[in-house]
Order: structure tokens, then sequence, then C-alpha cells
């Protein structure tokens, strides 16, 4: 091999070295910014009244969904029965729904299954004179968490500004809350060691619709490691029957 050739193919090697390392540099920052956003959203989670609102997104926190004009606050509220009725049908509404935009994910789900559900959710809505609230379906699979919480806030069958308008704002709050929580009872019991999903979304709306904290607050712990799906789902069927009882009974 002469000098001359010589000098050509070392000057692609230094080069493929410097371009496999500006490559290798660009994924590691990568790596490393998604290791810090992971750890700054766990510092969220676990000092959420201090950092927890930070953490939100636009969506929620930008969302006017139940507080728009003739949100009910301004104008004669419903007896406190009925007022009382109308926020637990409004939780069992929004957990259906949260449930109900899981299951539909899955290829496998029952058609029958799933027609019932939506029938369920007519009646519901159709007790509470509201509209039906539409059904979620996510563009990509992969972003179905992120989507679930704008399809909440956007609110686009107006479900939630339908409550708000005829009730008050905190039963569109909880008719929220619901939603999220219906979403994350499913999900949970598949993710051991680990907060429910939508955490946060859980705790502010949960507070807006006035829900005491006990009753909550344990969507923000972290299941224990070694946790048994079929332990976790008795438990968030406890806690989910404990939020309908304060509702049935305040």
């Amino acid at each position: 091999m002469t000098a001359a050739t010589a000098r050509p193919l070392a000057s692609r090697v230094r080069r493929a070295i410097v371009f496999v390392t500006i490559v290798w540099g660009i994924a590691a920052t990568f790596v490393a910014f998604e290791i810090l956003a992971l750890s700054g959203m766990d510092v969220a989670l676990s000092f959420a009244d201090r950092f927890g609102n930070v953490a939100l997104s636009r969506a929620v926190t930008q969302s006017t969904s139940c507080t728009s004009p003739g949100d009910g606050t301004g104008g004669p509220r419903p007896p406190a029965a009925g007022l009382r009725d109308a926020r637990v049908g409004a939780w069992l509404l929004g957990v259906s729904l949260g449930r109900d935009a899981v299951v539909r994910q899955f290829a496998g789900a029952n058609p029958q299954s799933l027609s019932q559900t939506a029938d369920r959710l007519r009646v519901l809505a159709g007790r509470l004179g509201v509209p039906t609230p539409t059904l979620f379906r996510p563009i990509q699979i992969a972003n179905a968490n992120t989507e679930f919480v704008a399809f909440v806030e956007n609110d686009g069958s107006e479900t939630a500004r339908g409550l708000a308008a005829a009730f008050s704002s905190q039963t569109c709050e909880l008719f929220k809350l619901a939603a999220l929580w219906g979403y994350s009872e499913v999900v949970r019991p598949v993710l051991p060691g680990e907060r429910a999903v939508f955490a946060l979304e859980i705790r502010h709306h949960a507070r807006r619709a006035e829900v005491p904290e006990p009753l909550w607050s344990p969507m923000m712990q972290r299941l224990p490691a070694d946790a048994k799906a079929e332990d976790v789902t008795n438990q968030m069927t406890i806690l989910t029957n404990g939020v309908t009882t304060y509702l049935a009974e305040h």
C-alpha cells in the first residue's frame, strides 16, 4: 500500500470515528435528558404539595371546561339530595369512561362487553341530563396516556361543561377525576413498584372536587415492587368503593 493510498484511508477512518463519537454523544445527551426528566417527575410526585402543579401539563392547568360562564356557581343550586346524587352519577360516569378507554385499546377486547359499556355511559349521562361522553380512541397507542389527559380536559363531547352548568364546577371536576381514576384503576395492577398513572392529575382534580385526601392519597404512593396483580386489584376496588360511599353520604 502506498503512502498516498494510506493517507486517504486513514482520513476516512478518522472521519468515521468522529461521526460515531458525535452520534453516541447526541444519543447519550437524549438518554441523560430522559433520566433527568424521569427523576424530576419522581421529585414532583414525592413532593407534590411543593412541585405537583408545576409538573402538570398545560392541558390540565389551562383547561376551562369546569369554569366556563354559567357553570352553575352563580345560579340556583339543586337541592342537597339532588346535588349528592349528581356527584355520585358524575363519579360513576367518569369511572366507566376511564375503564372503557383502557379496555378499548386491546385488540382482543370483547365487542359485546364494549357495547354494554357504551350503553351504560349513555344511561348514566341521560340520568344526569348531559351529553354522552365520546369514547376514547388513541391516535397513537404509544401516546395513549398523554392523549387521554387531553381528551378529558378538552371535553369534546361537552359532558364536563354540561355537568358544570347543570350542577356545579365541583361536579365537573369530579367527573374528570373519575375518568382519570378509572383509567388508572385498570392499569395499576400491572405496574408494581410504581405510583398510579395520572397521580398528579388525580390529586389536582380531587382537591378541586373537595374529595378528602385520605380517599385518594394512596394513588400517590408507590406499590410494593413485589405486589401481586390480584392484591392491587382488590385494593383498587376498596379505594373506588370508598370514594363512591363518601359521595353517596355527603
